[in-house]
């Protein structure tokens, strides 16, 4: 599971890293995200450019309706922050939005097991995402959620669960991500492998 991650580079660094057409104009928050959170997501627009947006942490599928299980939107996100990229196509939450809506969520560093994980000399990479946008009434949001995968042997060693974000490094693999014409899980099932751990850093959180 990942429930923690910032992004700390600045919008000009985070456009080069992504080829954005230009540095967006976005004031978006440095500080550690969790759950219910806006976070900042790469996605494709109308025309198929790339644009950033901030989005609600935990992904609320179009057709929710509040029920006797979930009174409220924020009961049925609590469960949908993390998207298993094993049933990440068949699991009625995530699977429209794995078909149509995948993107990006930009990363310096995450959490797990009382530890930061980064890249070594990569200041912000990519978490493989999905994102909704849902409309009852007034009432209107956009969410993400982070996709998941199996540990590598670093994270491993502190995740009791043994998962690990998804994590696209060259532009190629972003690339096909973002792909609207990429429809089956088996044409990117390689990038649900677990990142190398030799290219990770691992640094202990502060008490």
């Amino acid at each position: 599971m990942c429930h923690r991650f910032n992004v700390r580079s600045p919008a000009s660094e985070i456009a080069a890293a992504f080829n954005l057409p230009q540095t967006p104009q976005l004031e978006f928050p440095e500080t550690d995200r969790y759950p219910g959170s806006d976070v900042l997501t790469l996605r494709l627009d109308s025309t198929g450019a790339r644009e950033l947006s901030l989005l609600e942490w935990g992904l609320l599928p179009r057709w929710w309706k509040p029920s006797a299980k979930f009174h409220t939107r924020k009961s049925f996100q609590r469960n949908t922050f993390n998207a298993r990229s094993e049933t990440i196509h068949e699991k009625p939450s995530f699977r429209d939005a794995f078909k149509k809506r995948r993107a990006l969520i930009p990363a310096s560093e995450f959490y797990e097991g009382g530890h930061y994980f980064g890249l070594v000399d990569q200041p912000v990479f990519a978490l493989a995402g999905l994102w909704e946008a849902w409309r009852l009434g007034d009432d209107a949001v956009e969410t993400c959620t982070v996709v998941t995968t199996e540990a590598n042997s670093l994270i491993a060693k502190y995740h009791a669960r043994k998962r690990m974000p998804v994590i696209l490094q060259s532009e190629n693999d972003i690339a096909r991500w973002l792909n609207p014409e990429i429809t089956s899980r088996d044409d990117l099932l390689d990038l649900f492998e677990p990142f190398d751990a030799g290219m990770m850093t691992c640094t202990p959180a502060e008490s």
